[in-house]
């Protein structure tokens, strides 16, 4: 069994995106696979439920099974959102429920929120989450101006608080690329050696079956 923890370089870079990719995949390859995240901002309410966002959109694809430990309203960081909520977190419990959720599995994708440095609870950053679970982490980012900046910086920031990265994603590689977004791969390549696992092109019709499609050469 192995864990992997996806980020991003942003917000609404599509970690949940890469995630459920990542699930259908492994899925795919006949994998017990399961999707966690710890802390689950931007809940609503559906038919009198509290939805929780990215599980949901997980459930539009597969019943691949999925959990989370504390579930919040506010669309702010999970540390926000728990002030708002008036919700106190226990890392001990989101330790157990991963530990638990991943007994019967092969392979589970826990998803953070923003960046390593978005703040995740009281006095930590999500940085701080990825050590105590001591996950390998992929980094989720785009081919977009500025992107590039955005990337070598949470390397960087990979670097300093020595979290493990395994690789990077590309996402949302445009049908008909600037010239900056074609050169957004060599520029990386010239300043990281890090591994690129894929680039991810933007889909106009999402279905598990073009999903598994763009995923199918991903290197994970």
């Amino acid at each position: 069994m192995k864990n992997i923890f996806i980020t991003g370089v942003d917000t609404d870079i599509g970690k949940t995106f890469v995630s459920i990719g990542i699930c259908l995949l492994k899925e795919n390859e006949n994998k017990k696979v399961g999707y966690f995240k710890p802390f689950q901002s931007g809940a609503y309410e559906k038919e009198g439920k509290l939805i929780a966002p990215d599980p949901y959109e997980l459930k539009k694809y597969s019943s691949i099974p999925s959990k989370y430990s504390y579930l919040f309203k506010g669309e702010v960081s999970p540390h926000l959102a728990s002030i708002l909520d008036n919700v106190e977190v226990d890392m001990n419990k989101v330790k157990y429920d991963l530990e638990n959720f991943s007994k019967d599995k092969d392979f589970v994708v826990v998803e953070g929120a923003g960046g390593l440095y978005c703040p995740a609870i009281k006095g930590k950053l999500f940085s701080d989450i990825i050590k105590e679970l001591n996950l390998e982490t992929i980094i989720v980012t785009t081919p977009h101006l500025g992107r590039l900046n955005h990337t070598l910086m949470t390397l960087e920031c990979a670097k300093i608080n020595n979290i493990k990265i395994k690789g990077i994603i590309i996402n949302k590689i445009p049908e008909n690329m600037t010239l900056s977004e074609k050169n957004f791969i060599k520029e990386l390549k010239l300043f990281s050696d890090v591994e690129i696992l894929g680039a991810i092109p933007e889909i106009k019709v999402l279905n598990k079956e073009n999903i598994l499609k763009a995923f199918k050469t991903l290197n994970i």
